[in-house]
């Protein structure tokens, strides 16, 4: 067994050596609009970092076991302060999938049971859906309107389950300290994980599910009698509900039955273990199907997208194996199940004719770096729009986003040179590094070589990768050249050059990089999937009161008709800012004085005989508050920009603070080494 298992962990390795490569040389730059920094800056950085690091668990090492716990308990606290105050200030409104979730949820938690075509469509988000309802109708009935709060601490918290795990894992693996401290502090510093727990989907759910399953399964494995009994089957019971809630999680179920396999071969598990795994994956399938139906949902064979479209998808030689409108729609339009079916094999076929040998290999690569290469798992991506947000990040979005871009594939690159030499130099604990090496190979081979691929599904193997580099803080040998007069100062000069070298990138990365025009508000919901409407009928007026709390100078509306005649006046304060009068066309743009924060007033009135239409949600909660309402309505579509004058995303005074804030982290981490 123990050579099944290292070479699963040589095969994991082979994987994250690849990542490294990809990571730190060719991030990923068409997710989010990103300007990224040299790949040189970025390996100076890590490195920085990781001489940090290095420092940093020389002195930890020398505390008390009693200071080691206050601090890590201090630190804990500090974590979950952090994530509250994230959790109060950061609301999202919920767009695409969350979107439809978060709408049908609410139907459901109000007695609906009437379903959207796009869960017919999609029958993959239904049982997510069902679990959102849950927790929606228990917050309602206890009268907590909004309840988006509520459930964004209840995300952090299920999301912590992975913190809990990993400290518990270091510390059955005898590496508690220093590895826990790591685990936290980079716990604490990872943006994805606070992006994660505010994206109403089942990203969070999962994420936390194989560092949870394995803690589970190390307990149950140390335990005997009802206890090991109780331990297995919550990992078991975890597992397969991780699978039904997201299909790409079937590879973890797949690593449990192979390890719980081994196991019975080698007589040291009993055979009904497997046989539990089985009966708990159909178990929660009958149960989700049974609530679906009770909920009103009945599967429409004809009408939802084959297996094969994924995959179709994926070969697409024109993209790097990403979802695709035109892929869908082309698979959407067939009338059945067995046309949609048939395209799909078609699509298959002809794209792995047109790739060919060495095509597909270079196709197989552009997914790959799609999936491995950018630290943040794309969570910049996530959302566009905010029930709240503090007003400094809206005004700031690009330069703060350029920043936390860099500061977190920093950290990635340092997770998988940590990860890899655990996985390299590990000699205790195969069992567990063999299980994580399934999960690490099986998500890579799905969605690299057979599915669909985005950054986002590979968020569940960063705790992993968390969990390992804080390993490798507590079996990294000290670097004991560094002790050595002449090459302390050696490295203090290469750093205070590779520092300034990184300043001057940077700040011509910010000079170069500027903005024209931003979003101040908007309500983007109701063109994905299939476009709502909302309809103006003739000499009829709508009026409209968008708040908009930052300057402003344009408004664009999103019209449906091109024909007709509409008169739209703008007013803020009680002054009319703008009349325009043409076709919804000519008039979806309207520029403007600039205007300062405040409610903006729009009327439009019908000037033709035919009704109008306007791009609209229909929505059951309201898109600017977050209340949950007890009738839907239609929120019309707009964008409110602000046009400024060309502007760096960063100012010369934050480059100088990064730059001395580098500079420090560099010569303390040299200067804690202890002297000979």
């Amino acid at each position: 067994m123990q050579r099944v298992f290292k070479g699963f962990n040589w095969l994991a390795a082979g994987i994250l050596c690849w990542a490294l490569i990809v990571a730190s040389t060719q991030p990923v730059t068409f997710f989010a609009d990103r300007n990224w920094v040299k790949p040189g800056v970025m390996l100076i950085l890590a490195g920085g970092l990781l001489l940090a690091w290095h420092g940093g668990r020389q002195w930890t090492r020398s505390w008390s076991a009693r200071t080691y716990r206050r601090v890590l308990v201090g630190l804990f606290i500090l974590i979950l302060l952090v994530q509250g105050l994230v959790a109060w200030q950061f609301v999202d409104v919920g767009r695409a999938d969350s979107y439809f979730v978060r709408n049908q949820a609410i139907a459901i938690a109000h007695g609906q049971t009437t379903w959207p075509h796009y869960f017919a469509v999609y029958p993959n988000n239904v049982n997510y859906t069902l679990v959102a309802s849950l927790s929606l109708k228990g917050l309602l009935s206890l009268g907590i309107n909004p309840p988006w709060l509520i459930l964004n601490l209840g995300r952090f918290l299920w999301v912590d389950l992975a913190l809990v795990a990993g400290c518990y894992l270091l510390w059955t693996w005898h590496h508690w300290q220093p590895g826990a401290l790591s685990f936290m502090l980079i716990w604490l510093g990872s943006v994805p994980i606070y992006a994660y727990a505010l994206f109403a989907y089942t990203d969070a759910i999962v994420l936390p599910i194989p560092l949870l399953s394995l803690a589970l399964g190390v307990w149950t494995k140390r335990h005997t009698g009802w206890q090991r009994w109780i331990g297995g089957l919550s990992g078991l019971l975890l597992v397969s509900f991780g699978v039904w809630l997201k299909s790409n999680l079937i590879v973890v179920w797949i690593a449990v039955m192979l390890i719980l396999l081994i196991a019975v071969i080698r007589h040291h598990w009993h055979w009904a273990w497997p046989v539990l795994a089985i009966l708990t994956l159909s178990g929660w399938w009958l149960g989700f199907h049974l609530w679906a139906q009770a909920s009103g949902y009945h599967r429409q064979t004809q009408d939802a997208l084959p297996a094969t479209s994924w995959i179709a998808m994926s070969l697409n030689p024109q993209l790097a194996g990403q979802y695709n409108y035109t892929d869908f729609n082309q698979v959407n339009r067939q009338p059945t199940a067995t046309a949609k079916k048939a395209t799909t094999q078609a699509m298959i076929k002809q794209r792995l004719q047109q790739l060919g040998i060495s095509g597909g290999l270079q196709h197989l690569l552009q997914k790959f770096r799609v999936f491995w290469a950018t630290g943040d798992f794309d969570s910049f991506r996530l959302t566009t729009q905010w029930i709240r947000a503090p007003q400094w990040f809206l005004n700031h979005q690009r330069a703060i986003q350029f920043w936390l871009v860099t500061w977190t594939q920093a950290i990635f690159l340092c997770l998988l040179i940590g990860s890899l030499w655990t996985w390299f130099s590990a000699k205790q604990h195969q069992l567990s590094l063999g299980y994580l090496a399934l999960i690490v190979i099986g998500l890579t081979v799905f969605h690299v070589v057979f599915w669909e691929v985005e950054a986002r599904y590979a968020v569940p193997l960063l705790p992993i990768l968390m969990l390992l580099a804080s390993d490798a803080t507590a079996t990294v040998p000290t670097w004991s050249w560094l002790r050595e007069g002449n090459h302390r100062w050696l490295v203090s000069w290469l750093m205070v050059l590779g520092v300034s070298f990184s300043g001057i990138s940077i700040l011509k990365t910010t000079q170069t990089t500027s903005t024209v025009a931003s979003v101040v508000a908007r309500q983007g919901n109701g063109a994905y999937f299939k476009v709502t409407t909302a309809t103006l009928p003739a000499h009829q007026t709508v009026t409209l009161k968008l708040p908009i709390n930052h300057r402003h100078d344009q408004l664009e509306l999103v019209p449906a008709s091109h024909q007709g005649k509409v008169q739209l006046t703008l007013q803020q304060a009680g002054q009319v800012i703008k009349r325009v009068t043409g076709t919804p066309k000519q008039v979806a743009k309207i520029a403007y004085q600039t205007c300062p924060a405040g409610t903006l007033v729009v009327t439009i009135k019908n000037l033709g005989h035919k009704a109008i239409h306007y791009q609209a949600a229909t929505t059951n909660y309201n898109q600017r508050t977050g209340h949950v309402l007890t009738r839907s309505q239609l929120a019309w579509r707009y964008f409110v920009l602000d046009h400024r004058p060309a502007q760096a995303l960063t100012r010369l005074r934050t480059i100088g603070l990064n730059l001395l804030l580098w500079l420090v982290i560099v010569l303390i981490s040299l200067w804690w080494q202890p002297r000979q």
